[in-house]
């Protein structure tokens, strides 16, 4: 994947454990557009890649603007922003992807952020701002110290489309989203993103009355990965590469793939970003990615092939 030279323009915390850095071309040029939603790689170490969404205005092509949270558990990625960037610092960045987009043509969209969930859906609120749409911004952290962009949450022109949520026990949360979720309005979509334990509130207060085709969501970080107790050996034929790999216990479809000189675009490799997923020609995916939804998920006609393995002998992929 080809790859953007940046150099850190600014870098200020904004809330508690929060650091928003703005980044800029090292040579002067625009930087690619992007619609809300996107995210890009920060290229942070020989092997050290994260993503992190893009938080400024879509429109300003002059730079990036991302928002990090310090993770207690973290590994390596918002330790190094933290820690180690500093303006002036150069990195590389990859394009941005969107894989969160907003539906143009919706009614109404509501917006519900947890922590630093915040980040794709307060650009996704700018631009339906802009755009004169009608929505709904509800932010839910642990404290008005740990919310990022609050002022202009408090007393911006978002402010009228915003409820801020602070210190709610889980009990409470789940008051708040059920008057929120409790009726699907006409041309309704929701949106969500943050913490899987308050993302998986979220989608099962939303399960009474949202489609699924109208519920998206972005996770930032994997479910703990499943052992590999039990994993047993399986074949993965490349059907436009003419060649079968053989994927043992505790080795990834990707590790396997890439070992027989075949090299796929990944980012994440947790499952989480949707950049490796695969059709299937045949077989059945064992899947154990958070980013295809259940129906694709039941579906068996994509994998990500960064975690996710085969319940059948045999996987043949359209590689």
């Amino acid at each position: 994947m080809s790859t953007i030279s940046v150099k850190v323009l600014s870098a200020a915390t904004v809330a508690a454990d929060i650091r928003l850095l703005h980044l800029a071309r090292v040579d002067g040029q625009p930087l690619p557009s992007f619609e809300p939603g996107a995210h890009i790689d920060l290229r942070l170490g020989p092997t050290l890649v994260r993503q992190y969404s893009l938080c400024g205005a879509a429109t300003d092509g002059s730079s990036y603007a991302v928002a990090v949270k310090r993770e207690p558990e973290s590994r390596g990625g918002s330790k190094a922003v933290h820690e180690q960037l500093q303006v002036g610092s150069v990195l590389e960045i990859s394009p941005p992807r969107n894989n969160f987009p907003v539906d143009a043509d919706a009614l109404h969209s509501v917006l519900i952020a947890g922590g630093i969930g915040i980040t794709p859906l307060i650009a996704m609120a700018r631009a339906l701002l802009a755009a004169d749409k009608s929505f709904e911004l509800h932010y839910f952290s642990r404290s008005a110290e740990h919310a990022a962009f609050l002022e202009e949450l408090r007393s911006g022109p978002l402010a009228m489309h915003t409820r801020l949520h602070f210190g709610l026990e889980r009990g409470a949360v789940e008051e708040v989203l059920a008057e929120v979720l409790l009726r699907r309005p006409d041309g309704g979509h929701l949106y969500m993103c943050g913490p899987r334990p308050f993302m998986d509130v979220v989608q099962a207060t939303a399960r009474l009355d949202w489609p699924e085709c109208y519920v998206h969501l972005e996770y930032f970080v994997a479910e703990p990965p499943k052992s590999s107790e039990g994993d047993i050996s399986f074949q993965v034929a490349l059907a436009r590469h003419g060649i079968t790999v053989t994927v043992e216990p505790g080795v990834t479809i990707i590790d396997a793939v890439r070992a027989a000189g075949v090299d796929l675009e990944t980012s994440c490799e947790q499952g989480v970003c949707g950049t490796c997923i695969t059709p299937v020609i045949e077989g059945t995916p064992d899947h154990r990615d958070c980013f295809l939804t259940a129906k694709e998920h039941a579906r068996g006609d994509c994998i990500a092939v960064c975690v996710s393995r085969s319940r059948t002998p045999m996987l043949v992929l359209d590689l």
